[in-house]
């Protein structure tokens, strides 16, 4: 059956939705409203679109209607939109720090709410997308959405109270695996290898590794210790590593993301 899904909000992300989600939304009426007019233009430039004249439209006609605008903006568009979201419309928030407590806040009669945390990679077909549903979602909404995301990558059903850390570990985490490639990068340029060559053998090589961890179902310590022989290369690198506080440094970043998204909710 199809649907009519609205986004509110027009940035990059909801870009990255469209292209990656194609395949599955070729049935569905898709709508956009962004206050900033020229940006909905452009995505409807590039994808099958059509664009709302007003939050009150989008939220009248849509059977889903995704809240894809900065945290600070939720409260403004679900204000305009409250009062015109049909009763069984599903509202799906994918904004860092905003709870459900926060979004049902709008609503004297509250309608379906989830939140989600879908990040880049759903873009190559490699997403990882977490899915908090309130309660009395219908179980088929629910699980609808999660065959949405899953056909780009991985999603799961993840406790709120755990989306602050979602939202460092593989919203944030792409950049921080970008970072960490480019200093493997780095680190070969150092050595005298050409540094697209450097950047093709890092990017694969993470990808590699990542790949065994979700396919072979092992600790990564233990496949850590499968390439670490001893008094070779690779323990050489893990003791400078360590020396470092490699991984505390990786925590601590993980940590300090998590309690950035907890000050947007505070």
């Amino acid at each position: 059956m199809s649907r009519v899904i609205g986004f509110i909000g027009a940035g990059k992300i909801v870009d990255i939705i469209l292209t990656a989600l194609a395949p599955r939304l070729a049935g569905d009426e898709v709508l956009v409203w962004n206050r900033t007019a020229s940006r909905a233009e452009d995505l409807a430039l590039r994808h099958p679109v059509r664009l709302a004249s007003s939050i009150a439209e989008l939220a009248e006609r849509s059977d889903w209607i995704f809240i894809a605008v900065k945290p600070h903006a939720v409260a403004k568009v679900l204000s305009e939109a409250a009062l015109h979201i049909r009763e069984g419309s599903l509202v799906i928030s994918m904004a860092a720090g905003v709870s459900l407590d926060a979004l049902r806040s709008h609503f004297s009669a509250s309608p379906f709410l989830a939140r989600i945390m879908p990040n880049l990679p759903l873009g190559v077909g490699a997403g990882m997308t977490a899915v908090c549903l309130d309660q009395g979602v219908p179980e088929a909404q629910g699980q609808a959405l999660l065959d949405l995301f899953s056909s780009a990558g991985r999603a799961r059903i993840v406790e709120e109270r755990l989306f602050d850390t979602v939202t460092a570990l593989s919203g944030s985490g792409p950049a921080f695996a970008f970072l960490f490639i480019e200093s493997m990068a780095d680190g070969a340029v150092l050595n005298g290898m050409d540094r697209q060559m450097a950047y093709e053998l890092a990017a694969q090589t993470v990808l590699g590794a990542a790949t065994v961890i979700l396919q072979a179902g092992k600790h990564p310590g233990e496949l850590k210790d499968i390439v670490a022989s001893p008094a070779g290369t690779t323990m050489a690198g893990i003791h400078s590593l360590e020396r470092k506080a490699f991984r505390a440094i990786v925590m601590d970043a993980i940590d300090a993301a998590a309690r950035r998204s907890r000050e947007l909710n505070s």
